[in-house]
């Protein structure tokens, strides 16, 4: 950290962590977290006679606490990304976490301690034992605990609904704090908030995820005190790029950052603008870009930004967010929606896909101890709730005559899912055809590409499908063997590496041969350099999140398919992924040098 001392006219530099990119120069605005405005309870006693109430208070604080998670959930999901959203799944795990339950419930009756105490001295236990871990993104996780039960307090309080970050203003401002929790983030004002800096923090925290999602400038990590050398409407500037916070910018600094947003904007401005133009390369080859959607909501971002129709529709989003399970009526009239509003475009539809690291307490009748080699994907349909998967397949059969429908099979390890679940088809269009309903003929099946067990299997599995999908956020974790989540092994998380493009060039092999084409729907497709390689490995399909397409469109119109072959070929050639993405980038700087300012730090495996 440099430049703290010296009068306070003058421009000071902070080094701090740059969680999220970008430029942005505005007034200072103090925040408190919202986790450290609740104060503590009163260590109030209650009588014998008061422990059903006191409990009940305590279970209506949680539902109201669940309600307003999914809320903010679908809030971030709809603006956002759904993988975002999935930040306040382990929120809601939280509020549904059996052992601290019973545990403030036994308080109540034991101790004869009102609710809000007995939540708030077990619930601070769990986030001290958090906070002491010696691992850092163990660390991190603490903010979440503490984030829940501050609403849950608020809720056992009868306290109004917190509204940090709503501050009312004339003009735009940046945001300084000591911590920003999850729910803090999710509620700053986007059509007011330039940015934020925090004096603790790290890259790898759910705040961080969230402002580059919100595409909003953020810097971590500054340091004890920095929040007391600055007061409200003071001037800063944010460089989310090399992670500087100046404060009391000189002219000649605004206005040599002012320009380096300037450009930067205008840059971004020209992405939008080429919404409108096909996906081709230099010398004729098309490479198809489309989005992942979750919800009707996602079809106007889909639109803007130019998609190539959906090429993954996450329909677990219609479980997770409502208390029973959708019925066939309600999913058919989503479908056609989406369908109607994609015209000729195609919609690939997900089958139920929960499990591992997704949130679903009414869909999974028991734990397990290893969820993500457990009963997820397409096994926990077949193997325990085929209920859901028949009345989903009966919906899309009907949705499939009013457009371009095809159906993808999550989690595939084995043929016989695959031929049992078209077995299952088969079943359903004998009951609609008896029931007289209109229904489509041949529904397009696809299997996803997940495990390694899939990839090797590709020749056989290519004559029961129509297509591959290739999910490489799950196919990088079981090749690896890692768990994408755990910071410890987040080195080994590596999409570049030579032995996942080997899988994914097998594949493409394989389908050429059978005549079937092959997408990429995992976070990597979003990626520039990969999108090279994948191109290249002869890919057809790259499905991403919507605001993503426009730096992979300018990419793939920059360059030619020859060069993007020879890179796919030289990439299997490397032993490590370093080498890999090294040579992506070097085709990057060279066929889109705009574009490598986007490309994050620490992606490069």
């Amino acid at each position: 950290m440099s430049g703290r001392g010296g009068e306070k006219s003058r421009e000071q530099q902070l080094k701090g962590i740059a969680a999220a990119p970008g430029i942005a120069i505005g007034k200072v605005y103090k925040l408190s977290s919202s986790a450290l405005n609740v104060e503590s309870p009163e260590r109030r006693t209650i009588t014998p006679e008061e422990i059903k109430e006191e409990q009940g208070r305590f279970t209506l604080a949680l539902d109201r606490t669940r309600d307003e998670l999914l809320k903010l959930r679908n809030k971030i999901s709809s603006e956002l990304n759904s993988k975002d959203a999935e930040i306040f799944d382990a929120h809601l795990m939280i509020v549904e976490d059996r052992m601290l339950y019973d545990e403030v419930m036994q308080m109540i009756e034991d101790s004869l301690l009102a609710a809000d105490f007995s939540y708030y001295t077990v619930i601070n236990r769990y986030a001290a034992a958090i906070a002491a871990m010696p691992d850092a993104y163990i660390q991190e996780r603490a903010a979440d605990i503490r984030d829940v039960g501050a609403r849950v307090l608020r809720n056992l309080q009868n306290l109004p609904k917190d509204e940090n970050g709503t501050k009312k203003s004339d003009e735009p401002y940046i945001v300084i704090a000591h911590d920003l929790t999850p729910s803090d983030t999710a509620a700053l004002d986007r059509g007011m908030v330039l940015g934020f800096a925090t004096e603790s923090g790290s890259k790898t925290s759910h705040s961080a995820v969230l402002a580059r999602s919100m595409q909003l400038p953020a810097l971590v990590g500054l340091g004890e005190g920095v929040a007391d050398m600055v007061d409200n409407g003071d001037e800063v500037i944010i460089d989310g790029f090399s992670g500087f916070l100046i404060i009391n910018p000189s002219a000649a600094s605004k206005e040599q950052y002012a320009r380096k947003a300037d450009d930067m904007n205008r840059f971004l401005s020209s992405l939008t603008q080429e919404a409108k133009l096909r996906p081709e390369t230099l010398d004729g080859f098309m490479v198809q870009l489309s989005s992942n959607i979750e919800s009707l909501d996602d079809l106007p971002q889909v639109k803007k930004f130019g998609s190539c129709g959906v090429g993954l529709f996450r329909s677990e989003y219609m479980f997770l967010t409502s208390s029973t399970p959708p019925d066939e009526e309600s999913q058919l009239n989503t479908y056609r929606s989406i369908l109607k509003e994609l015209g000729d475009e195609p919609l690939i539809v997900r089958t139920l896909d929960v499990g591992g690291d997704k949130l679903n307490n009414q869909l999974r009748r028991y734990a397990e101890d290893n969820p993500f080699l457990g009963l997820r994907g397409i096994r926990l349909s077949l193997r325990e709730r085929q209920d859901l998967l028949r009345t989903q397949l009966r919906a899309l059969l009907r949705a499939g005559v009013y457009g371009n429908l095809r159906v993808m099979i999550p989690m595939v390890s084995c043929i016989e899912e695959v031929v049992e679940v078209k077995q299952i088809i088969q079943e359903l269009q004998l009951e609609l055809k008896r029931e007289r309903k209109d229904f489509v003929q041949h529904l397009e099946l696809g299997a996803m590409v997940e495990t390694p067990a899939a990839a090797l299997m590709a020749e056989k599995l290519a004559h029961h499908v129509d297509f591959f999908s290739i999910g490489t956020n799950d196919l990088i974790q079981y090749t690896m063997a890692i768990d994408r989540g755990n910071e410890r092994v987040a080195y080994l998380y590596q999409p570049g590496h030579p032995v996942v493009l080997k899988l994914i060039n097998s594949c493409v092999s394989v389908a050429r041969r059978h005549n079937i084409y092959v997408s990429v729907c995992g976070q990597a497709a979003a990626d520039p350099r990969l999108a090279i390689l994948f191109a290249g490995l002869g890919v057809h399909e790259l499905s991403m999140v919507p605001a993503n397409i426009g730096a992979v469109r300018r990419v793939i119109r920059q360059m030619t398919m020859f060069e993007a072959e020879q890179a796919g070929q030289m990439a299997l050639q490397c032993s490590t992924a370093a080498e890999v993405m090294k040579i992506a980038g070097n085709v990057l700087a060279k066929v889109a040098p705009e574009v490598v300012a986007l490309v994050e730090d620490g992606n490069d495996g």
